[in-house]
């Protein structure tokens, strides 16, 4: 019976958790990865009296119990819960339906650290929220409201001109055997047309013109920057529509940020946060934060070493960085 002090709940193509992997490796540490997708070609039992979980992979055992888990890397999103739609037989998306469900029940894995933990990552998932926690941190936000009513949008005075439209949750839509994913768009609100807008509530905020990118990863005590660039000049509109394309380069950020950032990820009680910041002259706005976010490509990319300070953290969580907020 083998008894990991690392857990790692993840998926069979999350390259970030590759990463981490191989840093564990180099420490020496003892893990398991459960990957949502292979849990149906294990056999599993879950004990919730004496908090212990039995896995056994290909004849393999391992026990998870309080006893010997220490850390838990918890890469599952919580909020967006995708079994495959239309795709797949109503019975196929029951059992994956229950699968995640009882990936989400490690929750009874007490008095052990997570990375992050999934009653943390639900919370922390919403647009709104987030922006009203970074904003009692003292981040600044760009001006917004979410609404279904043109008028609303008209009278605020910062987004009487040009706005930056973004879905409330993570938008990824499926038609037949294509996916779509929901980038921020820009408008003037001239443009907009109440029956477009009313069909759903989205986020209508301020566009910021002349920013600068700036991706922030917060991991325990450590903190990692990064600037987005293209051909040497900053990337309008959404640098993800052109992440090909992007440079991405080591960005040192002001005490004061930084502070603020580190406050953030307390005040939602996580270990982790990927945020988005956007600099303009010398303001920097919060945008979001993702619980769940990637960084693997900053790792060459940028010549962050997050793949080290996620796998330090798993080893010894006591680095965690607490705040008074």
């Amino acid at each position: 019976m083998i008894e990991p002090s690392v857990l790692i709940l993840a998926s069979r193509f999350d390259l970030t958790c590759d990463f981490v992997i191989s840093a564990l490796r180099r420490l020496g540490a003892q893990y398991v990865r459960l990957n949502s997708e292979d849990l149906p070609d294990m056999l599993l039992s879950l004990d919730p009296k004496c908090r212990e979980i039995n896995v056994s992979i290909e004849g393999i055992e391992f026990q998870l119990s309080n006893r010997n888990i220490q850390s838990v890397l918890y890469r599952r999103p919580v909020f967006l819960r995708d079994y495959g739609g239309s795709s797949v037989s109503p019975i196929e998306q029951l059992k994956r339906h229950h699968w995640a469900a009882f990936m989400r029940n490690f929750m009874i894995l007490e008095g052990v650290s997570w990375m992050n933990h999934p009653a943390a990552t639900y919370l922390a998932e919403h647009k709104a929220y987030q922006l009203s926690v970074a904003h009692e941190v003292g981040l600044e936000i760009p001006d917004t409201i979410v609404t279904n009513s043109c008028h609303r949008v008209r009278c605020r005075a910062l987004l009487q001109d040009y706005v930056a439209i973004k879905g409330l949750d993570t938008v990824m839509v499926r038609d037949d055997n294509s996916e779509t994913f929901g980038f921020t768009t820009f408008t003037s609100t001239s443009e907009l047309s109440q029956e477009q807008v009313q069909a759903a509530p989205v986020v209508f905020q301020q566009a910021l013109k002349d920013k600068l990118d700036l991706r922030v990863t917060v991991v325990g005590s450590d903190i990692f920057a990064a600037s987005i660039t293209k051909g040497g000049q900053p990337i309008p509109g959404d640098w993800r529509c052109q992440k090909a394309d992007a440079c991405f380069e080591s960005y040192e950020l002001p005490d004061e940020v930084k502070e603020k950032c580190f406050r953030l990820v307390s005040k939602l009680e996580l270990a982790f946060g990927a945020i988005d910041l956007a600099q303009v002259g010398r303001s920097f706005y919060f945008l979001e934060i993702n619980p769940t976010g990637e960084w693997a490509w900053l790792v060459d990319a940028a010549g962050l070493a997050i793949d080290e300070s996620v796998a330090s953290w798993l080893v010894s969580p006591s680095r965690t960085r607490v705040d008074s907020i």
